[in-house]
């Protein structure tokens, strides 16, 4: 009986070895290749991000209203903004007096402070004398437009004020606790403001807790001398400030519940630990060794390893 025939391997079990080799090494080429364009460097730098919330408010200063001591037609002597001493002249009443013609009374301030025509109804009500006891009117629309030079007046009608601009100046309103850091009602640290892009700080003063917001008053400082000819403000209030190394959140990767970041080193990434300092908005501040001006660092290391190649 003839014994069998060994079989020789199939041709293809070669080109199956083959396409093996070659998928393994595409996939190799592919992952550098990832690595390369998703995981580009970047470099450490000292940076500052801010968070922010819109503060509406009520201005509430000390303001004197000047009457009109005669019908007649208002002529103002300094313009509108301009600072007056005590007893210095600020407008005249020219009024026709029969049988005597024009008659000119002068009008003097009794007091300091900044000329301003933008007349609301609200002077004497919303001044810091009242706050405290002060419940606040909803104000929907201020009438604020300003006597203009050569307006015929009656008697006693309120023409000007003249504002201390030396007296406390607060605002009413409320702003967020979400906004605000923990436990920002027991530090009541001031915060940095602007209006109109213009800068000041805030105080919190007499606030409430209303279970969302911090409503009340705040002390405004170092204003612009601009704002306290307005009534309702709209104020951009700066909550929270996180300053130092910032890296985006995704470049932490924890190593054994500990926080670090792949440092670039000889074009090669090494992880490194850090202390995280603070978050914000999607950015932390971290320090500890080589975290300094310059380094570089991988942003989003979802794909790199140890010592894997980094350009």
């Amino acid at each position: 009986m003839p014994s069998p025939k060994r079989r020789r391997p199939k041709k293809y079990t070669k080109f199956f070895f083959l396409a093996a080799s070659l998928l393994i090494f595409v996939i190799i080429l592919s992952k550098l290749f990832l690595v390369s364009i998703f995981s580009v460097p970047q470099v450490l730098s000292s940076q500052e991000i801010t968070q922010t919330t819109t503060l509406d408010g009520i201005l509430i200063k000390d303001e004197k209203v000047v009457k009109s001591p005669s019908n007649g037609m208002l002529r103002l002597v300094v313009p509108d903004g301009r600072r007056l001493e005590m007893g210095g002249k600020a407008a005249e009443i020219v009024s026709a007096v029969q049988d005597i013609g024009e008659v000119t009374y002068d009008i003097y301030t009794d007091s300091t402070g900044i000329l301003c025509s933008h007349l609301d109804g609200y002077e004497s009500t919303l001044s810091p004398q009242n706050i405290g006891v002060l419940e606040m009117p909803v104000i929907e629309k201020t009438a604020d437009k300003p006597l203009s030079d050569g307006a015929g007046v009656d008697k006693g009608q309120p023409v000007f004020k003249i504002i201390d601009n030396l007296s406390p100046v607060s605002v009413y309103g409320a702003i967020p606790k979400s906004a605000l850091p923990d436990g920002y009602l027991e530090k009541r640290r001031s915060l940095q403001a602007s209006w109109e892009n213009l800068n000041l700080s805030i105080t919190p003063g007499d606030i409430n807790d209303t279970g969302d917001n911090l409503e009340g008053f705040y002390l405004l400082s170092d204003f612009p001398e601009s704002i306290i000819h307005h009534r309702k403000v709209k104020i951009t209030v700066t909550t929270r400030v996180l300053k130092g190394f910032l890296v985006p959140e995704k470049a932490i990767v924890y190593r054994d519940s500990k926080p670090g970041i792949y440092h670039v080193v000889k074009k090669k990434a090494l992880w490194k630990p850090v202390e995280i300092e603070g978050e914000l908005s999607g950015k932390v501040a971290v320090s500890g060794d080589g975290i300094e001006e310059g380094a570089r660092f991988v942003s989003n290391p979802v794909l790199v390893r140890e010592g894997w190649p980094v350009e």
